[in-house]
């Protein structure tokens, strides 16, 4: 299946689908449903733009650096 056959179908059967083919659509289209909190950051010791969760008040870029609200570490 594409991407776009993927994406268009019913969403309980795109989630199932999504597991076996991911269509590389990593935020939810309803900001609200998304299970955590995430934006994207600076991170120092990786040197590169993240996706970073928060945990609380700190945020985590994806290798797990703690990265400040600011976005450098």
């Amino acid at each position: 299946m594409t991407r776009e056959q993927i994406l268009n179908l019913p969403q309980p059967l795109k989630w199932v689908v999504q597991v076996v083919a991911p269509t590389g659509q990593h935020r939810p289209q309803r900001p609200e449903l998304a299970l955590v909190d995430t934006q994207f950051v600076h991170c120092g010791p990786c040197g590169v733009e993240s996706a970073a969760t928060r945990h609380g008040d700190a945020l985590r870029c994806a290798e797990g650096h703690t990265v400040p609200a600011g976005g450098v570490s």
